[in-house]
Parts: C-alpha cells; sequence; structure tokens
C-alpha cells in the first residue's frame, strides 16, 4: 500500500507525539510537579517541535488542525503518568528506545514537510532538527535546565544525518525514505547513549571530551 507524504507525516508524527509524551512526563516527575504539570510537559514535549515546524513553513500548526494529535499527546502523558502512580518503573532501554524512535519519526517529518515545501537539502535537515528536538529544548527550559540537546546528547546530530539520508533517497521512494531516516536517527540516538558518544566539550578535560560524533 503506497503512501502519500502527508499521510507518512502524520503517521510518524503521531509515533512521535506518544513517544515524546512520555520523555517530558519523565522529567516532570524528576522535578517534582504535580498531575497538571507534568500533562503539561508530556503535551508541550511532545507538540513543541511540531508546532515550531509548521509555523515556520507558514501554515497551521498539525496540532490544530488534526484534532487527534492533542490526543495522542495528552493520551500518552496520562499513561505515564498512570505508570508513575501505580510506581510501575519503565525499564530505561525501554525509555531509550522509545524515545530513539520519537526522535527518528520527528526528524523524518520534518523533513519530509520541508521537502513538501520546496527547500533545499539546509533547510530539509534543519527542519528535521528542529522537529525532532524543539519539544526537548522547551521541555528543558520549563524544567529550568540547559537544554540536553546542548550539552551532552547527540539528538541533534542524529536527525541531522536521518534527514540527510531522507532527502537523498526521497527520490527513489518517499515510504523508503522515511523508514530510512527513521532507522538512521534512532541508531545514532541508541548508539550514542549505548557508547556515551557526543561531541567534544572545549575547556574540558581531554579525558571527559567523549568522542566525537
Amino acid at each position: 500500500m503506497d503512501f502519500s507524504a502527508s499521510e507518512i507525516i502524520g503517521i510518524l508524527d503521531r509515533v512521535g507525539l506518544v513517544a515524546f509524551a512520555f520523555s517530558g512526563v519523565e522529567v516532570g516527575a524528576r522535578r517534582r510537579l504535580d498531575v497538571f504539570g507534568l500533562l503539561v510537559m508530556g503535551v508541550v514535549t511532545a507538540t513543541g517541535g511540531g508546532v515550531m515546524r509548521d509555523v515556520i513553513l507558514g501554515r497551521l500548526p498539525l496540532l490544530l488542525d488534526k484534532p487527534d494529535y492533542l490526543l495522542w499527546a495528552a493520551g500518552g502523558s496520562v499513561l505515564g503518568i498512570v505508570l508513575l502512580w501505580r510506581r510501575r518503573t519503565v525499564p530505561r532501554v525501554l525509555l531509550a528506545i522509545a524515545d530513539s524512535a520519537g526522535l527518528g519519526a520527528f526528524a523524518a517529518a520534518g523533513a519530509l514537510a520541508a521537502l513538501g515545501a520546496g527547500l533545499a537539502v539546509p533547510g530539509v535537515i534543519l527542519l528535521a532538527v528542529l522537529t525532532a528536538t524543539g519539544g526537548g529544548i522547551i521541555r528543558d527550559l520549563m524544567a529550568d535546565r540547559v537544554p540536553l540537546v546542548l550539552r551532552s546528547e547527540v539528538n541533534a546530530t542524529a536527525a541531522a544525518l536521518g534527514g540527510f539520508c531522507l532527502w537523498l533517497a526521497e527520490p527513489v521512494s518517499t515510504g523508503g525514505a522515511a523508514l530510512l531516516a527513521v532507522g538512521v536517527t534512532a541508531l545514532v540516538r541508541v548508539a550514542g547513549l549505548a557508547f556515551d558518544l557526543h561531541l567534544p566539550h572545549p575547556g574540558r578535560d581531554e579525558g571527559h571530551q567523549g568522542r566525537l560524533l
């Protein structure tokens, strides 16, 4: 079954919404927020990147245009809150996989949206990164901390690579390019977590710089 670019973006967005909602709730829990605060953190983390993408492209955010988008984000947040309430801890490995899948889905959705708007490869890569990391940046600012994407994670690098791969493969197959972008982004993200890969920190001791990705 062949899907159009807009349909693929819709599928990828929904995957990212649920995955990132969990991430927002997790950070909110560490900040000891109440139930409403956790819900807000989950929804904002899930939707922030996509809203930024759509505003830059000069169109009505899909969060407002597609009624179920908010339901996916809120549903993922509520599920995360319920797990916390029942003191059910989600294994860190599963959280990492969910986060990586969400990152890949949003990176691919952002890159496809950029291609649909006729942007060149720099715009494709930038929108892939923004869509994948925008929600996390807002989440960290709300949690009163320096965004992780600026100091320790390879999220932006992974999303950029995924966006570039999608740009390369899209003329052959839109669906295949989207899957490739999701896979590349998620694999780079998982590798970064597993092997503590990150860009060097100038000014730190060499032993704490990590390896260049």
